[in-house]
């Protein structure tokens, strides 16, 4: 398995580095994302962006890392650059740190992101405790602690036929609108639980209690 992690720009806890970032995996900066580095012993492999908002300290510091830059006025954003090396070189995980930050656009936009992930690729946003996935399978378990948060969200439409089994709040052949938000705080009632719906494209965000 060929795990790359992506630090991006936004707000990242610096434990949570080194919760998440591990020997072997394949350290990718999004830009800015590299400020995120410079307190830790992390070395990215690649600094990826228009290098608009890395530090020159972080440019010395990681002057023996590939580097591929691009034109400020580009179509695509820092994150999804980095997305997109990942895709083309076929690495089975991807973990995204600093998806999350101030600018409520940047954030929609890198959580969005995720939809363009091939469903093949394990792919997730972690923000301190929570992390963010799609659902794409009609069928899915999932593991948690019985008192564990999570949400449930529609996207790009609505789900539809949605069934929760193993939660606080369970629903049969449910259709989650998409802006409504009925999925939003359920638990885990049990260790583990399973999700199945016929057909949409389901946003979650598990709130754990530890990692």
């Amino acid at each position: 398995m060929r795990k790359a992690v992506i630090v991006s720009n936004g707000s990242v806890n610096t434990k949570y580095l080194y919760s998440f970032i591990s020997k072997g995996d394949f350290l990718i900066a999004a830009d800015g994302g590299a400020n995120k580095l410079l307190k830790t012993k992390f070395v990215p492999n690649l600094i990826i962006g228009d290098m608009d908002s890395i530090s020159k300290n972080a440019l010395k510091k990681f002057r023996n890392s590939k580097i591929e830059k691009f034109p400020r006025e580009k179509p695509f954003i820092d994150l999804e650059l980095a997305v997109n090396y990942c895709i083309e070189n076929k690495f089975d995980e991807i973990v995204i740190l600093g998806a999350l930050g101030t600018r409520a656009d940047m954030t929609f936009a890198n959580i969005f992101l995720l939809s363009q992930i091939p469903e093949k690729i394990n792919a997730k946003a972690i923000n301190e405790n929570q992390e963010i996935f799609l659902i794409r399978k009609k069928n899915f378990s999932i593991e948690g602690i019985p008192g564990e948060t999570i949400s449930f969200l529609a996207i790009n439409g609505n789900v539809t036929g949605l069934t929760l089994k193993g939660f606080k709040y369970p629903l049969s052949n449910h259709s989650l609108v998409f802006g409504i938000g009925l999925g939003i705080s359920n638990e885990f009632k049990n260790k583990k639980a399973s999700i199945s719906f016929k057909d949409g494209l389901l946003l979650c965000v598990h709130f754990r209690k530890w990692f």
